[in-house]
């Protein structure tokens, strides 16, 4: 089980997305030779996205350097051209992609500790019980003990007041150095 949560001492929350990085690089590679053949993919999803994300990373540039451009100053300043925004709309696909299996790796890591938590929870839980179980059979057992205490108690009480009560008990006997009689009666 150790040997599913950690690789040679490495969280999988961390080798899954450096491998799924370097696997993708090949497949950025070849999604960018891609893309240049498709014409629906190259300018309606992968140049307007890398416009887009250009500029806004513009207007933040110039935003947190306090500097103020107007629309048009922007917009000529993000221009890229369609070789370089193919590249970055590329780059963002593949981070992206990156991004979502580290989260999942996290998310899966983060789901195995709960199930290992919960599943001791359960453990402890049950344990707790049959021993919670063995107290209260315990404590059956010394009640037990404690009434057939009582009983034996009261018999040897009866049987003390029937030998007390029998003739002869208490009287010295005369002939001491002889043991006492029986009688047997035979009947025929």
């Amino acid at each position: 089980m150790k040997l599913v949560k950690m690789v040679l001492g490495i969280p999988l929350s961390k080798l899954i997305p450096e491998i799924f990085k370097a696997v993708t690089k090949p497949m950025v590679n070849t999604l960018k030779r891609n893309v240049r053949k498709s014409p629906y993919w190259k300018d309606r999803v992968f140049i307007p996205m890398a416009q887009s994300y250009n500029k806004a990373s513009v207007r933040v540039r110039l935003w947190s350097q306090g500097i103020h451009r107007n629309k048009e100053q922007v917009e000529k300043s993000a221009r890229l051209s369609d070789e370089a925004a193919l590249e970055l709309g590329a780059e963002i696909v593949a981070n992206s992609a990156t991004f979502i299996v580290g989260l999942l790796a996290i998310i899966m890591q983060q789901s195995i500790v709960a199930a290992t938590e919960k599943k001791k929870e359960k453990e402890e839980q049950l344990e707790t019980k049959r021993i919670e179980e063995n107290l209260i059979d315990l404590r059956r057992q010394v009640l037990d003990i404690g009434l057939s205490l009582q009983e034996m108690d009261a018999r040897i009480r009866e049987l003390t007041r029937t030998v007390v009560a029998m003739k002869g008990y208490g009287k010295k006997n005369n002939n001491s150095n002889q043991p006492p009689t029986v009688s047997l009666s035979v009947k025929s």
